[in-house]
């Protein structure tokens, strides 16, 4: 899937929601995905929590136009809500891919997950699967915690498929967003990237987000770009160039 991560970019504004949402279904994006945080965190940002009843609307506003709803979810508390939203998919924070109360929760579910690995080595991402038995719900999501281009490590793509057996997609947090194009030679299972309007100058995740302006075209590219990568053969090709 190419899913759209607005997270906290919304800022708690709901006109600004609905400019998110009408972007990305335009753009044609395989899911949206929101992020509900823990209680603790709301008390110091009350600004950034959108209401219980307003996320009833946009899974409404989603579902009718078949786009997928996904939620990182940071406070297990609120599982029993998002089943009543019908959630299609949900996102485990890097943070939180040792927690046991939150991954019981979400693999309750048996909804498909996705598992950030961003502040994790090798014998974490073990102690994870061993968890969940390497269970075909959750795919690892390779993404590091840094903007800078250096850090995006697109290797460790194929080094998680070869040690853990398990679909492996790409989460971006480069400020160079065109490392997500080159991520497709490393074939990921799934595109994650975070989105933003221009209604601020400064969102929660601004650095590595792709502009709503940007977003159809950016999507078409991926889409474009996958049928590149091709399969290990080599054959004789007739010229066809004009």
């Amino acid at each position: 899937m190419i899913i759209c991560e607005i997270g906290l970019n919304h800022m708690g504004d709901e006109k600004y929601v609905k400019e998110y949402l009408k972007t990305a279904i335009h753009a044609k994006t395989d899911g949206v995905l929101f992020h509900i945080r823990e209680k603790s965190f709301y008390d110091q940002y009350p600004e950034l929590k959108l209401s219980d009843k307003f996320y009833q609307v946009i899974s409404k506003i989603l579902k009718k136009n078949k786009i997928k709803f996904g939620i990182t979810l940071a406070d297990p508390e609120k599982i029993e809500f998002c089943k009543k939203l019908n959630v299609d998919f949900y996102k485990i924070f890097s943070r939180d891919i040792l927690d046991k109360k939150i991954i019981d929760k979400i693999k309750s579910t048996k909804k498909k997950t996705y598992v950030s690995t961003g502040m994790s080595n090798l014998m974490e991402i073990k102690k994870f699967t061993k968890l969940v038995n390497s269970n075909k719900q959750f795919t690892l999501v390779h993404t590091q915690l840094d903007n800078d281009i250096e850090k995006v490590n697109l290797k460790a793509i194929l080094l998680l498929k070869e040690k853990f057996k398990m679909n492996v997609g790409y989460g971006n947090h480069a400020e160079n967003i065109f490392s997500i194009f080159v991520s497709i030679a490393y074939q990921p299972s799934d595109y994650l990237f975070y989105v933003k309007g221009n209604k601020v100058k400064k969102h929660p995740d601004e650095p590595h987000a792709v502009s709503l302006y940007d977003l159809k075209d950016f999507i078409k590219n991926i889409k474009d770009l996958e049928k590149s990568v091709g399969n290990k053969t080599k054959i004789k090709m007739n010229a066809n160039i004009k």
